[in-house]
């Protein structure tokens, strides 16, 4: 893309930013209590809304019913029902039918999503089925998650976009090209906003917050050029809100700063807690990365008499360097324990491998 249009969509995003608070998913199936944690968490820092997987139409013909937890504020709560691609072979109105029985545990957030990757060819089929819910549910904000290649589609898509309070252009999927898998294709994302706007018609974006493991290789987003996006977007929805202890997604924190298009700047906080005995432990917390692997340089200012790992980490034959796996985002762990010639607090300095002193 051309230095002229990118000035464009800086210059854009300058006028577009709103001050809008960005929402999230919560794409959990189990109501356990971390992630009723996350929630009451969320609803009590931000004014966004949560967007909940409330069920699925599997391919298989199960129909999975996921019902609101107590954690739950239905006045900031918006259920979505996942529909996977074989039951577009049932009638529209037999699949309107079913969503609607799924989303009555529901009723009272007023709002429904539906999530359907439809192919580009059924689209008036997709229009079809929001209109039947139309029918069956009137007064309630109805919106539909729709794909960029869907936009090209002028007459269907707006067709489709006329039967939806508001329509979200999802910018993430897992794909593959030339053996190489990705998350998020940032020049396809900005020319699909692009698109997007041009056609004025109500939209939300949804911002990738997650990775994929695949083969033992880290999946991600490209975060730089998510917060970029999003500070091109006027209102934006981050799949997905992290819950404690998921070492595959971002700390709020983090992720309401991409989803501000406010910046990211991950790091890594360290601190030491002397314990019972005089050996003293370092705790690592992680503030905006995954749970990923890393490698740290260990330089003392006096060599210890004694330390070893916790956690998994693992010293180097030297003795200079400690291999261990990140906790989750916005979490912290103990790493490592040292034990000093006068019990005083270590003095080191720790750098990541490829990075900057800790």
């Amino acid at each position: 893309m051309n230095k002229t249009v990118f000035s464009l969509i800086f210059l854009l995003a300058f006028f577009s930013l709103t001050g809008v608070e960005p929402d999230f998913y919560v794409w959990q199936r189990q109501h356990t209590p971390e992630m009723q944690s996350a929630v009451k968490d969320f609803y009590l820092k931000c004014s966004g809304k949560l967007y909940f997987l409330a069920g699925e139409l599997e391919n298989d013909g199960r129909i999975i019913r996921i019902s609101p937890s107590k954690a739950v504020d239905f006045a900031r709560a918006v259920p979505v029902v996942r529909i996977h691609v074989k039951n577009l072979e049932k009638t529209p109105e037999v699949l309107a039918e079913e969503i609607v029985k799924i989303y009555a545990p529901w009723k009272a957030a007023n709002a429904l999503q539906i999530d359907l990757d439809a192919p580009e060819s059924r689209l008036d089929y997709y229009r079809t089925v929001m209109l039947e819910l139309r029918k069956k549910l009137p007064g309630t904000e109805l919106s539909a998650t729709v794909l960029p290649c869907h936009l090209k589609h002028d007459r269907a898509f707006r067709e489709l976009a006329g039967q939806c309070d508001f329509y979200v252009l999802q910018v993430h999927g897992l794909t593959r090209r030339n053996q190489i898998w990705s998350i998020y294709d940032h020049g396809e994302a900005v020319r699909a906003i692009m698109l997007a706007k041009s056609l004025k018609l109500p939209f939300k974006t949804a911002l990738p917050l997650y990775c994929n493991q695949i083969g033992g290789q880290w999946v991600k987003p490209d975060f730089a050029k998510v917060n970029e996006l999003a500070a091109f977007c006027s209102e934006v929805i981050g799949f997905r809100l992290g819950i404690p202890g998921d070492g595959s997604a971002l700390d709020l924190e983090t992720a309401l700063q991409v989803c501000k298009g406010q910046g990211y700047a991950p790091k890594l906080e360290t601190r030491w807690e002397q314990r019972t005995g005089g050996a003293w432990h370092l705790f690592i917390r992680n503030c905006g990365f995954f749970a990923e692997r890393v490698t740290l340089s260990l330089d003392f200012k006096e060599p210890p008499m004694d330390m070893d790992t916790f956690n998994r980490a693992r010293l180097n034959g030297k003795r200079n360097e400690l291999t261990l796996i990140l906790p989750p985002s916005g979490m912290e762990k103990p790493y490592l324990w040292v034990r000093t010639d006068d019990s005083e607090k270590p003095m080191i300095t720790l750098k990541m491998r490829g990075g900057n002193k800790l």
